[in-house]
């Protein structure tokens, strides 16, 4: 285990145990500032969305920033009213209803405390084109508040057998690996090197925090963007093979040249270091924040952790559909976080305009030309 491998994980502990829904991400957000504030050589703004841009960048940097995106959010619940012990409740995000069957446990948050105030179960759900649009819970110890809001009731976090177990992997332990890389360069302070941390509100609504940054132009056009998600895993994208560069996702196709630079910074690190694994694929499991910004002009590609029980959606041991707690390989994390310190490290590999036409095609025409003419 690298010596940097348990400050991650405290890094990791301490973001995901901090409870949060689309609009309800002030204490991911709290955690965010108090990491910038403890930390000289970072920098904190927040823009008009409550998008929050964590700037690393040294008096001699002259490229454009390497920003990673992650969002704060999760899919949960809003209370909408509260009757005696029965809580009414509206759902934020996309989540196939069939999974949240009457008896799921769920915990209620007040949006400024992370400990859970009261805990409860589903007693009832419906659903809208199949996604679950409301519920309501019996509240059985504790209360809730019509501020607040609910999370299915599981470990903030926990390690076990390699992998992180937690209510939240999508997409706090994202923002926890951009949290980290910031680390490690804020203690090296190498110059010649502008890294941001970019951490956006509402994703799970329809990338409304990105959106916004998008329209106030939080970032700087020329960035080389990258998207860190946590994608549902697939049969050829496991988990424990590595982090993913992700060369798409389910609505579009990356940048071509970036995604290329990715891939390069990873094959030279596994050169260097035989523990370090990753994975280049399509995750098409879901859409990620580097499609609004591809669509909108930026530059931009991402990394992704294959993720288990995406959006908290399992089964149990006899197949049945039912609410879980989000896994992430441990060893996946810690390959994304070396990559992204890596890139940091180098702008200079992501200003390469690759070429298409590579040496196996140039020699390919010309025995087309030799055979075919």
């Amino acid at each position: 285990m690298p010596n940097t491998l348990p400050a991650w994980l405290d890094i990791a502990r301490g973001l995901l145990k901090q409870p949060t829904a689309a609009i309800r991400e002030t204490l991911p957000q709290t955690y965010v500032r108090q990491f910038v504030a403890d930390r000289p050589n970072l920098k904190l703004s927040e823009d008009a969305a409550g998008n929050l841009r964590v700037d690393y960048r040294a008096v001699d940097a002259t490229r454009p920033p390497l920003v990673m995106v992650a969002h704060l959010d999760h899919p949960g619940f809003h209370i909408t009213s509260i009757h005696d012990n029965s809580v009414d409740m509206s759902f934020q995000g996309s989540v196939n209803g069939r999974h949240a069957i009457p008896g799921s446990r769920v915990q209620f948050f007040e949006i400024k405390n992370p400990n859970a105030i009261g805990e409860g179960a589903l007693v009832s759900r419906s659903n809208e084109n199949g996604a679950l649009k409301t519920a309501t819970a019996r509240l059985e110890s504790g209360r809730a508040t019509l501020d607040g809001f609910a999370m299915w009731a599981f470990p903030g976090f926990s390690i076990e057998n390699d992998f992180i177990v937690t209510r939240c992997c999508d997409d706090l332990l994202g923002a926890a690996a951009a949290l980290c890389a910031l680390d490690e360069i804020s203690k090296s302070a190498p110059s010649g090197v502008a890294l941001t941390g970019f951490f956006t509100r509402a994703e799970e609504l329809g990338f409304l925090g990105t959106l916004e940054a998008i329209r106030l132009e939080t970032l700087p056009k020329n960035a080389c963007i990258l998207s860190l998600e946590c994608s549902k895993a697939l049969a050829n994208a496991p988990q424990g093979a590595g982090v993913i560069v992700r060369v798409g996702d389910a609505s579009s196709i990356f940048d071509t040249d970036l995604t290329h630079a990715l891939t390069l910074s990873a094959q030279k690190r596994a050169e260097r270091d035989a523990t370090f694994k990753f994975q280049r694929k399509l995750m098409d499991g879901g859409t990620c924040e580097a499609t609004p910004f591809c669509a909108h002009g930026y530059r931009a590609s991402g990394l992704a952790l294959p993720l288990g029980n995406y959006h908290n959606q399992a089964f149990d041991t006899a197949g049945n559909p039912c609410m879980g707690p989000e896994s992430v390989h441990v060893e996946d994390f810690r390959c994304e976080i070396e990559l992204l310190v890596e890139l940091a490290l180098h702008p200079e590999w992501l200003d390469d305009q690759h070429d298409q036409v590579t040496p196996r095609l140039k020699a390919n025409a010309a025995m087309a030309r030799k055979l075919l003419s």
